[in-house]
This record gives C-alpha cells, sequence and structure tokens, in this order.
C-alpha cells in the first residue's frame, strides 16, 4: 500500500505541471524533426521532414533514443505532445518505486521509507522537468534505475552485470552525457569485487554497453556520415557546425548568463544579435580581429556560418590557448565550477522563468555578478516568481551543505556499509561529472539535475544514520568482503 500511495503521489504532483504549465523547451526543434523523419520512413535525420531530402544524422542533439521515444508515442497518439510528457512521467514514477523497492532492501524502517517517497514526490530540483518535451525527465529516469540495481548489486555482494548495463544503455541513448554513469558503475565494481574480480565484472558491462553503440557506429559509417562522433553544435537544419567560433568562446565563458549574447542565436543563423564582452579579450589585438570577424557575420545574418570565418575562430582560440594555458584549464574551469554549483537563480525546470523583457540578458549577468539593485526591483516586480527560484535555491543549498557534511561523517562517525558506499559512488560520480563540463564548457545548472538523486539519497540515509542509533537492517555494518 504505501508504494502504491507513494507511486500515485510521484505521478500526481508531476502531471499537475504538466497539465497546466506545458513547454517543450529550447531543444524541441531538433527532437521534433528527427522524430516527425523517423515516422516518415526517412530515419534518424535532420532534414526537412516536409521535403523529400532524407540525410543521416548521428542522432540530433544526443544520441537517437529520445527522438525514437517521442516518434513511438506519437505513433500511437497521433503526434500528441502530451502524450510523450505523460509517459515520460509515468517511467520516472515506475523507477522510483524501483529505487525505494532496493533501498527498501536495507532499510525496514517504515518512517524513513515514507520519508525518502516523499522527499522523491516534492524534490523541488526535480519535480518540475515532465512538463518539458526534453530529455531531462527521462534521463534523471534510467539514473535512478542505475541508482537502484548498484544498491541491489551491494545487497547481493555481486554486481548484476546484466541489468547494469541495460540501465547505463538506456541512459546514454538518452543523453550522451549520461556515459559518466560508468564511473559509479566502476567504483561499485571495485567496492564490491576487489581490483581483479572488479575489473573483469567491469570490463563486460562496458562490452555490454558498447555493444549497441558499436551496431549504431557501423549504421553511420554505412550510411557515411562525415564523422561518427556528433557535433558540439547541433544545428537544427544539420548543416555545419562552427566549431570554430565554439572554441573561440571556450577561452572565455564561465557562467550561463554569458551565452545568451554569444551563443543562443548561432544554431539559428541569427548573427546580428551577437555581443561579446569586453573581458572576453586578453589583449587588443584580439579584440580587434573578433570584433572585425563579428561585423562580417552580422552583414550575412540568416546564412550559413562561413567555414573561413570558422577557421579564423579556430586559429584565435589555439593561439589563446597556447599563450594562456593556466586561464584556460585552470582559472576558468575552477570558475565555472563555483558558478554552476553557486547559480542562486536558476528555475530547475519550474514555470518561473522572469520574461526577457523583464529581466535582459544584461540584466541577467549582472544579476549574477550580485548586483543588488537589479535583484531587489525584479523580486518587487516578479515576488512570486522570485519567491519559488528563492525556495529552490535554498534547497540547493541545504542539499550542498547537507552532502559536504555527509561526505566526512561517514569517514568520521559512521560504520555503515550502506552509507559509506552511497558516499563513494555520489561523490566520484558528482566529481567526475563536474570537471568535465568545467574543462569542456558545458556548465549549466540543468546539468546537475542526474547528480541530485545521488545527492539526495545519500544524505537522506546519513542523517538517519546520525540521529537514530539503530540503523535497522543496513547492511552488517562492516565492509562486505571480496569475492
Amino acid at each position: 500500500m504505501n508504494f502504491f500511495i507513494i507511486f500515485f503521489l510521484i505521478f500526481f504532483v508531476r502531471t499537475i505541471f504538466v497539465v497546466f504549465f506545458p513547454e517543450t523547451g529550447g531543444d524541441y526543434e531538433i527532437y521534433s524533426r528527427v522524430a516527425k523523419n523517423i515516422l516518415k520512413g526517412c530515419g534518424v535525420s535532420l532534414s526537412d521532414p516536409l521535403s523529400n531530402d532524407c540525410v543521416p544524422h548521428f542522432g540530433g542533439n544526443h544520441g537517437p533514443g529520445y527522438d525514437a521515444f517521442i516518434a513511438l508515442v506519437w505513433y500511437f497518439t497521433d503526434y500528441s505532445n502530451n502524450a510523450v510528457r505523460i509517459t515520460q512521467t509515468l517511467i520516472y514514477s515506475l523507477f522510483c518505486l524501483y529505487t525505494l523497492y532496493a533501498i527498501q532492501k536495507f532499510i525496514k524502517n517504515k518512517i524513513l521509507f515514507f520519508s525518502i517517497g516523499i522527499l522523491f514526490v516534492i524534490s523541488p530540483l526535480l519535480v518540475a522537468w515532465p512538463r518539458y518535451v526534453q530529455t531531462e525527465t527521462l534521463a534523471i529516469a534510467f539514473s535512478l534505475f542505475l541508482i537502484a540495481e548498484l544498491l541491489l548489486s551491494l545487497k547481493e555482494n555481486k554486481i548484476r552485470v546484466i541489468n547494469v548495463a541495460l540501465a547505463l544503455t538506456l541512459a546514454t541513448w538518452i543523453r550522451l552525457d549520461n556515459i559518466f554513469l560508468t564511473i559509479p558503475v566502476a567504483v561499485c565494481c571495485f567496492y564490491i569485487h576487489g581490483f581483479k574480480t572488479g575489473f573483469l565484472r567491469g570490463l563486460t558491462i562496458a562490452i555490454l554497453l558498447s555493444t549497441s553503440w558499436g551496431l549504431w557506429t557501423v549504421r553511420n559509417v554505412i550510411v557515411d556520415l562525415p564523422s561518427v562522433f556528433p557535433s558540439n553544435m547541433i544545428m537544427p537544419d544539420g548543416s555545419r557546425s562552427p566549431l570554430g567560433y565554439l572554441s573561440w568562446t571556450k577561452t572565455w565563458i564561465t557562467q550561463e548568463y554569458e551565452k545568451p549574447g554569444s551563443l543562443w542565436g548561432i544554431n539559428r543563423k541569427n548573427y546580428k544579435n551577437i555581443s561579446i564582452p569586453n573581458y572576453a579579450f586578453y589583449d587588443n589585438k584580439e579584440k580587434i580581429e573578433i570584433e572585425k570577424l563579428i561585423s562580417e557575420l552580422k552583414k550575412i545574418d540568416g546564412l550559413p556560418f562561413p567555414e573561413e570565418i570558422d577557421n579564423k575562430f579556430k586559429l584565435l582560440s589555439d593561439i589563446k590557448r597556447k599563450n594562456y594555458p593556466l586561464k584556460y584549464w585552470i582559472v576558468n574551469p575552477i570558475k565555472r565550477i563555483y558558478r554552476m554549483w553557486a547559480n542562486p537563480f536558476s528555475s530547475f525546470g519550474w514555470p518561473n522563468e522572469i520574461p526577457s523583457d523583464g529581466l535582459s540578458h544584461s540584466d541577467r549577468l549582472l544579476a549574477a555578478k550580485g548586483n543588488l539593485n537589479i535583484l531587489f526591483l525584479k523580486v518587487k516586480k516578479y515576488p512570486y516568481r522570485a519567491i519559488s527560484k528563492g525556495v529552490n535555491a535554498f534547497y540547493k543549498f541545504t542539499i550542498m551543505f547537507l552532502f559536504t557534511y555527509s561526505f566526512f561523517f561517514i569517514f568520521i562517525k559512521t560504520e555503515d556499509n550502506l552509507i559509506k558506499f552511497l558516499g563513494l559512488i555520489s561523490t566520484s560520480y558528482l566529481l567526475g561529472r563536474t570537471i568535465f563540463f568545467s574543462i569542456n564548457g558545458y556548465f549549466e545548472t540543468r546539468y546537475l539535475i542526474t547528480i541530485i538523486p545521488f545527492m539526495e539519497i545519500f544524505v537522506a540515509l546519513c542523517l538517519y544514520d546520525k540521529f537514530n542509533n539503530k540503523f535497522i537492517n543496513s547492511s552488517q555494518g562492516q565492509r562486505l568482503n571480496h569475492n
């Protein structure tokens, strides 16, 4: 009965967002285009579905998983986006339940079990994503699937190779960056089995995971794609991505509110609104050359990004990295990590975005840098939106503080095997994902959402362990013996 109640609440609360606040999201144009091409028999392609063209593509924004999911739902529901939202909400709710089932294998305390269930119901950072036709909901769902499989592996003292490989396959086909879920899997293999056996079990999982991607790579070779790997920025019409320009922006962008002026219009061939701040230039020579290139771009607004101009941006970015390696590889990534985790303004999927006519891109950037006058003015003008953003920020910072405390707690005061295990897989995933994104320029706060369930479960069990002397049926209190 408890499982049914929790499942109903998880599904019901998210359905409220789906029904009353539906959105498609910024990448919907790409997902829907590929899905339409799949349904018309063209396959994975970014060609115009209304045309006779059918140029193969790697998979849209990520792999082809989410595009195929949309196409499947549309096939049975006459292209209903609400059906997509409801279906992904159902999948999400089921994997929440499966994770609770795995937790219950360790915890018999009904109050703790129900508390974690309620956390799954109302988590402010996760609850609103199903209203979008975007990858986030399924990415979280399959992350929960993996968490459950790792917990069940710990309980059985043996990594569940097939199930873990399935969870990783589903997760990576929805979002390519979910490949970092292999980090907690590797930790789990070594934790349970030791180095030798753990390596062999992990290698088996890697082979199973690579099977579907290997087949997809064969397809990409057969259809003669220019590259078997996806590019950093996908153009909705399938045209060439301006990789040189992207490379140059990575030499200076350190927070997501710098992206609107420099990047948001590029994949729509909108160059007139490009705006580069003075601190992006490391010297006056660079400033002169960049402004000249941008001036040339603005003259051809609406046309494809010229390869000649893109190559010049690439050359400037290479020179910049060579002349300022410390700033590029150390200083900027550290700034990104701080700003990604410390950003208090993210909506996390909630319908509380302040419109651009009420808060311009430059205003957002100034607010992110601590301009109190702008903050007070916008709070006064948009009180309810500001309050909801404040609630999200308070919850996020609370989880961050408790996670940090819990990390040290597992080495100082607890001997519980379950909590140590959760601490290791959560911390390894957090560090691996955060460091990669900070170095490669993917540092929007929404990229953190698959880390949140790891953090929440770990924190909840740590707090219970601290304030309850009898951690019921936890897992023997000692590290499991190696096989």
